[in-house]
């Protein structure tokens, strides 16, 4: 492969993991705001054995892929493969940040503040 065309493709794997951490920032920003609005009873609800076991999954692939990237990150020359390996840690952050964000969104009772929602203490001090 030409210079130019591993420098394009390398940019382009930059570009990709840096754009999936900023997501996954913002995804784990929204995920504790809907953490501090979700009803205290449904709590236990939402941490089932079946998510637990996902949540294991996610980290257990993560921290692999991690080892195996940092191993032999400087051992080899540049291949396009080992980088598509690399991006799958970024990606599998996402699907976890993502999949606590799917799992709380429909357990938080309000969305917006009390004070925005509540008309009738306007209409007392009138």
């Amino acid at each position: 492969m030409d210079i130019i065309d591993q420098y394009i493709i390398n940019k382009f794997m930059e570009s990709f993991i840096y754009a999936s951490y900023l997501f996954c920032i913002f995804i784990a920003i929204q995920t504790f705001f809907l953490w501090k609005n979700v009803d205290k009873n449904t709590r236990n609800l939402i941490v089932t054995e079946s998510f637990v076991k996902k949540n294991c999954l996610y980290a257990i692939f993560l921290t692999l892929i991690v080892i195996f990237f940092d191993l032999f990150e400087n051992k080899m020359q540049f291949d396009t493969y080992f980088w598509l390996l690399g991006m799958l840690a970024p990606a599998i952050l996402v699907l976890f940040s993502f999949e606590w964000y799917r799992r709380l969104k429909p357990c938080v009772s309000k969305l917006l503040p009390i004070e925005l929602t509540d008309f009738s203490s306007l209409l007392k001090n009138n």
